[in-house]
């Protein structure tokens, strides 16, 4: 993979493992991808301003809309299958959280001026824009999960990413 990501420190918030269980969305009617996960990142903060600084606390999360995702069960034909399903479906799972994760760092350690909105905003659509890039690069490069070897290197990256983070916010 071209694509390169230092440890975050995280804020921590538990990485998930999907199941089948968390597709409870209804497939829209016209004919589609035979999965679909639905995430997305929301942040808050808390602004103290003294002294001319900004100090800024974020709280930032990842949600997975279960009533949005789904797999249509109906074109699964087998267990094996729908583990194959699960584990591309994780990787836009996990590209989520990645997200999540640099988002929290890189706004938490931004030295913040009166224009603290718009530098947030900048900072974030930043981080936001590299992530998008790169679920769309998921997405070219395993062909929605039909070219197993790149799914294979995609799910060993995500892998070394998340085992990244992991180490960052246990210290």
């Amino acid at each position: 993979m071209l694509i390169l990501c230092a440890p975050f420190l995280v804020k921590a918030q538990s990485y998930h493992r999907l199941a089948a269980r968390d597709f409870n969305g209804t497939p829209p009617a016209a004919h589609g991808d035979i999965a679909y996960t639905n995430c997305h990142v929301d942040f808050t903060y808390q602004v103290i301003h003294h002294n001319n600084n900004y100090d800024i606390t974020f709280d930032v999360e990842l949600n997975m809309d279960n009533n949005s995702s789904y797999i249509r069960l109906d074109q699964v034909n087998s267990r094996e299958q729908l583990q194959q399903i699960l584990r591309h479906e994780q990787g836009h799972y996990n590209i989520a959280y990645l997200l999540k994760c640099e988002a929290y760092n890189v706004l938490s350690h931004h030295h913040y001026t009166s224009n603290y909105q718009r530098e947030i905003d900048y900072l974030f659509r930043q981080v936001e824009s590299k992530y998008q890039k790169m679920n769309a690069d998921y997405e070219n490069m395993t062909d929605h999960m039909l070219n197993s070897q790149n799914q294979d290197k995609w799910n060993a990256w995500f892998s070394r990413q998340i085992d990244n983070v992991s180490l960052a916010s246990a210290n």
